[in-house]
């Protein structure tokens, strides 16, 4: 009987200290799963996946001979003063074709054309479409060099350009415009030339510097000439007027070209000069610089062409023009100026790695305005 009631008083003190014990030496809380790892593996991006190479993905890194050999020579073959030649293909918009060769190799394919070789992509598509076809991420990792680079994908970027990535170690760029949503081109390119480029936010690594390998003066007319037939491609896929080109808009860009670097102290604050002069320094995608809407307006004011209702865009460094295009045209910001549906001239300035774009409307347009106002 003793050792049974030994037993019952020892059993209550164990339950009683059991149950006082969360009230006297309350357990510390753990984090919510949702506040840690539950979260953060909902927002950890996958690692990226690479499709089998095809088409035009397969001639990234070759010698060019294989590519002659089924193609045949270009149309025209530019010198860019960047280090590489620019091949063009196809007179025809729908035949459009820029290939850039470095060292006898190329290193970035520009596919306008519906052509087999951009399967499993096709111009015209949507991002849904290609959704269904394979996995959008939004992280990079990879080496160059021996050096690590980790590339982030923004929310537009996965929208209008996303980039895929080949099991030949290169990469894609999908541009989808902003007015319609459909695929404008596919941009196929090796590491260093997106490392160039350069159209994400770079999180691991730098940017590889865009070097002038030839010095030129003065303005170049034909990569003025290559921008303009850029702009008036992706409008017309819009279903947009394209633009006219004139003598007096030529010479207008190229006075406002002048008029900005003889007058910077008047343009731009102490701030944003130092900005500007910090992208020189650097020379980098990263790194670019381009005019606001309020200094661009300062701009026209200054160089006297303010009476007419104009606008346009000022930008340096630039690798190559016809990537700089396709950017602007999948980015929502940039896109607004070039959606417009009345008919506009346009010129375009370009010297070295900086360019001008000017739009004006047409003397038709602007007698109109006048008159109405």
């Amino acid at each position: 009987m003793r050792r049974f009631l030994a037993f019952l008083g020892i059993f209550f003190v164990v339950l009683t200290i059991g149950y006082l014990q969360p009230v006297f030496f309350p357990v510390e809380k753990k984090q919510q799963e949702a506040d840690t790892g539950g979260l953060q593996a909902s927002l950890t991006a996958l690692p990226y996946e690479e499709i089998p190479t095809s088409g035009y993905a397969t001639y990234i890194g070759e010698k060019t001979i294989d590519f002659v050999t089924d193609y045949g020579e270009p149309i025209e073959k530019q010198k860019t003063g960047m280090g590489y030649e620019l091949w063009i293909y196809g007179e025809k918009d729908s035949e459009y074709l820029e290939v850039n060769v470095k060292d006898e190799k190329i290193t970035m394919l520009k596919a306008f054309n519906s052509s087999k070789k951009t399967a499993p992509f096709s111009i015209g598509m949507t991002l849904s479409e290609v959704s269904e076809l394979m996995t959008i991420y939004s992280d990079f990792a990879f080496t160059y060099k021996e050096e690590n680079y980790n590339i982030e994908l923004m929310e537009e970027d996965m929208n209008y350009r996303p980039l895929i990535a080949f099991d030949n170690k290169t990469f894609a760029i999908l541009f989808f415009n902003q007015g319609n949503g459909q695929l404008a081109a596919v941009t196929y390119l090796d590491k260093e030339t997106l490392l160039t480029l350069m159209p994400y936010q770079l999180m691991e690594g730098e940017a590889v510097p865009i070097l002038m390998t030839e010095k030129t003066n003065g303005f170049d007319a034909i990569k003025s000439h290559q921008v303009i037939r850029m702009i008036n491609l992706l409008k017309l896929k819009e279903n947009l007027p394209a633009y006219h080109v004139n003598t007096e808009n030529q010479k207008n860009a190229q006075k406002l070209f002048e008029t900005l670097a003889k007058n910077t102290k008047s343009i731009l604050s102490t701030e944003r000069a130092e900005i500007w002069q910090f992208s020189k320094e650097q020379a980098t995608a990263s790194e670019i610089f381009t005019l606001t809407n309020d200094e661009y307006q300062k701009l026209l004011k200054i160089g006297q062409l303010d009476k007419k209702k104009a606008t346009g865009i000022f930008t340096e460094p630039i690798y190559d023009p016809s990537f700089t295009v396709l950017a602007w045209f999948s980015d929502s910001l940039y896109h607004s100026r070039f959606a417009h549906r009345e008919n506009e001239n346009i010129g375009v300035a370009f010297s070295k790695a900086s360019m001008l774009v000017l739009l004006q409307e047409t003397e038709k347009e602007i007698s109109q305005t006048e008159e109405s106002e």
